[in-house]
Order: C-alpha cells, then structure tokens, then sequence
C-alpha cells in the first residue's frame, strides 16, 4: 500500500517522452552521483569525466525535448548566488586563487539544473538515492580497506578515500545515512531492504574511521530518522534494531583506532573548551576581515590573503556561512539564507512522512556547515537539489489530491 500511494505521489508531473537520449542521459547523471562520493580514491579526475558525460548527454535532451517546469525560488537563487560569488573575483586580493575556483563553482552552480532536468519521476528520485548510496558503500569498503591495511591520511590514525579530506569524506558520508534509512523503509524489494539497511552500520564505522567529529554528529541526524522509520514496528523489530545498535557500537569501540574514537566523542569537550578546535579563532579573524568590506566582502579566494594578516594558517573558515559573509559580503550570504529558506519552504509543503525524511537530511547539511565549508561539494548539492526535486514533486500531486 505504501509504494502504491508513494508510486502516484509522484505520476502526476509531465516529462519528455524517454527516448535513447534522455535513457543515455540519465543513467550517466546516476552514474555520475554513484562515483562522486569515492571516485578520487581511484583516479583524480574520474568524477570528472563523467560529469562532462552527463553534461554533454544532458544538453542533447535539452535540445531535442527542451525543458519542463520542475522549477523553484531554489533555482533563482542558485543562480543569483553562484553568480555574484564567481564574479566577486573582479576584486580578490588573490587572484590567483579565485581565477582557479570559478571554474568548479561554475560546474557547481549548473549541477542543479542538470538534476532538475534529467530527474523528474518518483523512480528516478529512488535511483538517485540508490547511485548515492551505493557510492558510499564503495567509500566505506575503501576506508575500511585502508584502515585494514594501515594506509592513513594526512592525519594521524584517521583514514580517507584518497584525495578527498578526511572531514570531507565523512560528511559525504553522513549524508548517505537518512537515504539508506529511506531506501531501507520505502523499496519494495526484500534484497534492496537488506542491502540499504546493511549499509547503515557499514557508513557508520566508516564516519568513526574519518576521526570526525562534525560527521559523527551529522550522523546522528540520519540515525535518528532511521529509528523514526520504524516508530510503527513490532516491539520484536524494535527489540532486534537495539540489538543491532549496541552490537554496532561494541564493534566500533573494539575494533576502530582509539585515537579515532576518542577524537570523535571529544566532540562535547571541545564545545565546552570555548575554541572548538581552534575554529572560534578562525572566526573571529574572519568577522575581522570582513569588516573591511562588509557589504560585498573580499572577494573569491581572498579568505587565505586575509586571515594570513592575522597569523591564521586556514585557507578556509570552516563555517559556510562565515566563508561567505567574509568573502562575499552581506549580499553573498542574503542569497545563501534566500536560498536555504527556499529549500525549507518546499520541504514543509510535502506530505507527512516524506517531510520528516527530507528534514533530517536538509538539517543534516545545515549542521555540517555549522564547522566546516560544505558548501562547495557537489555532495551537498546533489543533496540540496534532490530535496527540492523530491518536495516539489510529491507535493504537487498531494495538492491534486485535496
């Protein structure tokens, strides 16, 4: 009965007639999502390629079928964001710097209208959940791999994918915990279940071998909205799921690296500290600067130049809202809120229990950008971009059925 009235949820919005070029298409932006949590590790660049490919096969439909209406304040203000941030590089101090960022950010400010576009049905939705997901049981195989056989990061008894930062790498991570748990409740098959719902502690001890403090806390968002999904369950489920979760955290505490775990349930000492890891220093050089050009900020890339002056050694500020008050001004980070406040309002308009879903994943990037800069992944927009797709969606057809 559910995946029957989820099915309908979603048959009510007009797509192109799927020909070979949309099918192409689609399945290379899932491919793109499947790769975009680990494919560094393999091979720099890998992600890339592929992105180009869904790009280049995604302009074709765009061509031949043209666009639909699937669109939103999100996407106004997507592009007014990513717009005054690329062209704040007329006055960075660091040229250099910014002139190598805009074109990411370029790419980045396109990926939710090539999400938009190509993903326009309930099963695409579940597809795109699924690319992610599995990706992230690649990533997760990986670090547990290299913790297996001693290949660390940068950081000491913490492990990565290659390429990718270990606090990066655990919020991809993190991300992929509240879909796993949607998946696990909402496909109808019994091998999805098992492997959606295999997934969680899987991610989970992969977050603990980051050594992360911001991605275990993340994580506890997605587990929350895990248990939330079986608040109907027998009380033998419910029995069995505890289990489960005391069992998991026995074989974090005993088999993951002290320095690791000990790190990660720092998390309440270092908030009681005062400095949260040094980063309230970060902060506050950054306010500092920011002073100096409150209004349209210092400018792409300028953030390193300007907490140098200070003796800062950061390139970044670790909090997404103060990187881009500092670099791009009041008007830069009015566009953010805009653009965050766009995101909730389409979340609240979809139907009971789609919105506690997409809330605790809406939350699970609020909170990651809390400490660090997640705002320039193309994870967190992937994120961003399917919350909307999926609250557009299902709250079109609700507001039919009224």
């Amino acid at each position: 009965m559910k995946s029957t009235v989820l099915q309908k949820s979603f048959s009510s919005i007009k797509v192109p007639e799927r020909g070979i070029i949309y099918t192409l298409a689609l399945y290379a932006v899932l491919f793109f999502i499947f790769l975009i949590p680990w494919a560094d590790g393999l091979s720099d660049g890998l992600a890339k390629l592929f992105g180009i490919i869904a790009f280049g096969t995604s302009s074709l439909v765009l061509v031949i079928h043209g666009s639909h209406r699937n669109y939103s304040y999100f996407h106004f203000f997507v592009l007014l964001l990513w717009s005054w941030i690329i062209f704040s590089v007329v006055w960075t101090p660091n040229l250099q710097a910014g002139m190598e960022t805009a074109p990411r950010l370029f790419q980045i400010m396109l990926l939710p209208f090539l999400f938009t576009l190509i993903i326009t049905s309930r099963n695409d939705i579940l597809r795109a959940y699924q690319a992610y997901v599995l990706g992230n049981i690649i990533g997760s195989s990986i670090i547990i791999y290299n913790y297996l056989h001693g290949i660390e990061s940068p950081y000491y008894n913490r492990y990565t994918v290659p390429n990718i930062e270990t606090d990066v790498m655990s919020i991809i991570l993190a991300l992929s915990i509240p879909m796993a748990a949607y998946l696990s409740s909402n496909l109808q098959s019994k091998l999805g279940k098992i492997i959606y719902t295999s997934a969680l502690p899987l991610i989970i001890f992969a977050i603990f071998l980051t050594g992360t403090r911001t991605g275990s806390i993340v994580a506890v968002i997605g587990i929350m909205y895990w248990l939330f999904t079986h608040r109907n369950a027998s009380i033998k489920v419910k029995a069995s799921i505890l289990i489960v979760f005391i069992l998991s955290i026995i074989v974090v505490v005993a088999y993951a690296p002290k320095a690791s775990t000990e790190r990660v349930f720092s998390a309440g000492k270092s908030i009681k500290s005062g400095n949260l890891n040094y980063r309230t220093v970060i902060w506050g050089a950054s306010i500092e600067q920011w002073k100096r050009a409150p209004i349209i900020g210092t400018g792409l890339g300028g953030l390193s130049n300007v907490l140098s002056e200070k003796h800062v050694n950061f390139a970044a500020a670790h909090n997404t809202h103060i990187q881009i008050l500092t670099e791009n001004g009041l008007i830069g980070v009015f566009l953010y809120i805009m653009l965050e406040l766009s995101v909730l309002l389409v979340i609240l308009q979809a139907p009971y229990p789609d919105k506690v879903f997409l809330l605790s994943l809406f939350l699970s990037i609020v909170v990651s950008q809390l400490t660090l800069h997640t705002h320039t992944l193309k994870e967190t927009w992937f994120a961003l971009t399917i919350i909307v797709i999926h609250s557009l969606l299902s709250t079109r057809k609700n507001q039919k059925r009224v």
